[in-house]
């Protein structure tokens, strides 16, 4: 069964959400939730997919935090380069891309690091 209902009390399985719980007498109002199976997400896709910014953590379902990534990695690589064309702009520019490079192998391992913790339980 895909999704269960459970008694938010005590947890035992219902058979009809609208009655108290048999096991503790729980009501029925409000202390009922449905629980879900989620799909299991392999952490090796997860950063297989962090190898483009944000990717693996979208397909984690962490979307803030992919975007996040994308928009923090893009914008350093961006303007990183943009300053490296002249020399003044060199001394900030290739720090720039390399907190970018940085921050991009930092989001692969993140990205796996975060589909193990969800794999067991976690999130």
């Amino acid at each position: 069964m895909a999704s269960e209902v459970l008694c938010g009390r005590c947890g035992a399985l219902l058979t009809n959400p609208t009655a108290p719980c048999p096991r503790c007498g729980s009501p029925a109002s409000g202390g009922y939730h449905s629980s879900s199976v989620r799909p299991r997400k392999s952490p090796a896709v997860a950063a297989a997919l962090a190898i483009v910014p944000g990717l693996g953590h979208f397909y984690l379902g962490h979307n803030v935090k992919g975007l996040a990534y994308l928009v923090g990695i893009g914008g350093l690589q961006f303007f990183g380069f943009d300053l490296d064309l002249t020399v003044i702009g060199a001394a900030v520019g290739v720090p720039m891309e390399l907190g970018g490079g940085g921050l991009w192998l930092f989001s692969i391992v993140d990205a796996y690091r975060t589909a193990k913790h969800m794999e067991s339980g976690g999130y």
